[in-house]
């Protein structure tokens, strides 16, 4: 039997929705979780369905996910990423998926750690000598230049910082404004007036140049190396045997040095204000870095061994999931929950919340890196915990993102002491 759902229209009855919409991770992990585990708000021409149900979650990203595409919000994305695997569907999204696997099985990802581990340790040595005495900095910054490096490394083997520089400016102004796009509609005609547009056109253009630079220079290399551009350009369809077109080579580069450092770098500075709030967690932190690597860099067969850090960084990116939400929608008519959900409105999968629901866990709005024990894990459903998503579209990064997050927690906290600034407000962005 299909029934009606709660509706949460909000405080301004002409733009509905205003509250979910200008701070959704707040909205979903606060007020949202009193209006329980699925409700709806009207938001202009669409409806906007909020879950945080594991049955209803496994039915759009696991059983029904042939019938769902994802939200507006990524088609705006696409300004950026083009028709990367973030933002592909389909077919295409499939045959890209599987041309792209093998770049991130265990063996590769052996190879790109150790480039990894070589680019932390110049990007430590420089930060030591920055800090020779007490200083103020923002690690947001920090953890995005070292991820932004790292990603350029693995996936360009180039540490050119004019252009590391300029291509990180252009990813944080673009997000910037494809955030707005999708946050602010009412006010897109204006960014075509006022020159916002234009702007991120000629920046997109200009990394546009330097990727298909990259691709070409690559292409004419006898001995190339052994990184990502390079498993891109001779990664061959199972059935066809073609190669990417270069626009194909453009969007998956783009894609990945966008999502390969972002995602790490807002986990591991959430992260790091966290440890500042709980110095007995750093303690023991510590303790185990030091037990396992004494003075040296990680190498990739000592991350098992770090599994201390692995919880504090599970528990981090449960309360502060970089991407905390995942929108989809349906393509025909669904019913979840016994709910019709209608073809074009949207799914919105409320991944904070889930996190912080107290069914799955001991201390849910708690800094508690023991629910991430071995025997606490086994207890949970695995929907419970998803900062990289789930089903076919789980990230495909997820391996490389957590092993660099390893080891830049691991060289971080043997080598550095920090606080937080005293009265610095900290907010999710």
């Amino acid at each position: 039997m299909v029934s009606e759902l709660p509706v949460f229209k909000g405080k301004n009855p002409l733009i509905p929705g205003t509250e979910f919409l200008m701070d959704p991770f707040r909205f979903t992990t606060g007020k949202g979780m009193s209006l329980g585990s699925f409700y709806r708000i009207p938001f202009f021409f669409r409806k906007i369905f909020v879950t945080t149900d594991l049955e209803a979650i496994a039915h759009v990203l696991q059983r029904n996910q042939k019938n769902y595409r994802k939200s507006f919000a990524y088609r705006n994305l696409r300004l950026a990423l083009g028709n990367g695997l973030v933002t592909n569907e389909g077919e295409s999204w499939f045959q890209q998926r599987r041309l792209i696997q093998p770049g991130f099985h265990k063996a590769k990802l052996e190879g790109l750690f150790v480039a990894m581990g070589e680019v932390a340790e110049r990007y430590f040595a420089d930060l030591r000598r920055r800090t020779e005495k007490p200083t103020v900095l923002d690690l947001s910054v920090e953890m995005m230049k070292v991820t932004a490096d790292i990603v350029l490394k693995t996936l360009f083997s180039t540490d050119n910082k004019a252009d590391i520089a300029e291509m990180y400016r252009i990813m944080v102004d673009a997000q910037d404004y494809l955030v707005d796009r999708t946050t602010k509609p009412y006010f897109v005609p204006f960014y075509y007036v006022n020159g916002r547009h234009r702007h991120f056109r000629k920046d997109m253009d200009w990394f546009d140049r330097q990727l298909y630079a990259l691709v070409d220079e690559r292409r004419a290399m006898t001995n190339r190396p052994n990184d990502l551009l390079t498993m891109l350009l001779e990664a061959r369809d199972a059935d066809t045997g073609e190669a990417m077109s270069d626009q194909q080579l453009r969007d998956e580069a783009i894609t990945l040095f966008a999502a390969g450092h972002e995602t790490s770098s807002n986990g591991l500075s959430w992260i790091l204000y966290l440890l500042s709030q709980h110095p007995e967690v750093l303690r023991s932190l510590r303790n185990e870095v030091d037990e396992v690597l004494g003075d040296r860099t990680p190498t990739f067969n000592d991350l098992p061994g770090l599994s201390y850090p692995m919880q504090v960084i599970k528990e981090g990116m449960r309360l502060y999931p970089p991407a905390f939400a995942i929108g989809r929608e349906p393509i025909e008519d669904d019913v979840i929950l016994g709910h019709r959900v209608p073809a074009g409105s949207v799914v919105f999968i409320a991944i904070a919340a889930v996190h912080r629901n107290p069914d799955w866990y001991e201390r849910p709005t708690d800094f508690y890196p023991e629910h991430f024990l071995p025997e606490a894990e086994k207890e949970r459903p695995r929907l419970a915990y998803m900062p990289f998503g789930a089903g076919p579209r789980m990230c495909i990064g997820n391996h490389f993102a957590l092993m660099e997050m390893q080891l830049l927690l691991a060289m971080m906290v043997r080598r550095f002491n920090f606080e937080l600034l005293p009265g610095h407000p900290i907010k999710p962005e």
